[in-house]
C-alpha cells in the first residue's frame, strides 16, 4: 500500500519544508491521488496583497511560488488537482479565494485548485 494522499498544514514559515516534502515524491509512488494544502488562517484573515511580499519577506513569497510551479508540475504530469483552503473562515471565504490567487497564482489562474 502507498501513499494515497499527502495533507499539509502550511504557515509562512513551514512552505519550504512542504516544497521540499513533495519534491520527495517520485514516479513510483503510483498510489498518490491527492495533495491537500491547509493554509494557517492568520494568514488569510491577517490580508493579502500587494503588502503581503514586504510583510512576509521576499525569500519566503519565492518559496510560495515555488511551491505554485511544483504543484503545477503535479498537474501536468499526474492530472493530480490540489486542494488548497483554511478552516474556520465562515463568511471569509472571498477572502481565502483571493488569498490562494495571490499565494499560488498559476495553478489558481489555470483553475487547478479545488477547495478542502
Amino acid at each position: 500500500m502507498g501513499l494515497k494522499k499527502a495533507t499539509f498544514r502550511v504557515n509562512p514559515e513551514s512552505i519550504g519544508w512542504v516544497t521540499k516534502a513533495l519534491q520527495t515524491i517520485t514516479p513510483e509512488h503510483r498510489d498518490l491521488q491527492g495533495i491537500s494544502i491547509r493554509i494557517h488562517r492568520g494568514l488569510v484573515l491577517g490580508g493579502v496583497g500587494p503588502d503581503t511580499v514586504q510583510s512576509l519577506g521576499e525569500a519566503i513569497s519565492r518559496r510560495w511560488l515555488d511551491l505554485d510551479r511544483l504543484l503545477v508540475k503535479f498537474w501536468e504530469f499526474r492530472s493530480i488537482r490540489p486542494g488548497v483552503g483554511c478552516r474556520g473562515l465562515g463568511d471569509k471565504q472571498r477572502d481565502m479565494d483571493y488569498c490562494i490567487g495571490y499565494l499560488l497564482p498559476e495553478i489558481t489562474k489555470r483553475g487547478l485548485v479545488d477547495p478542502v
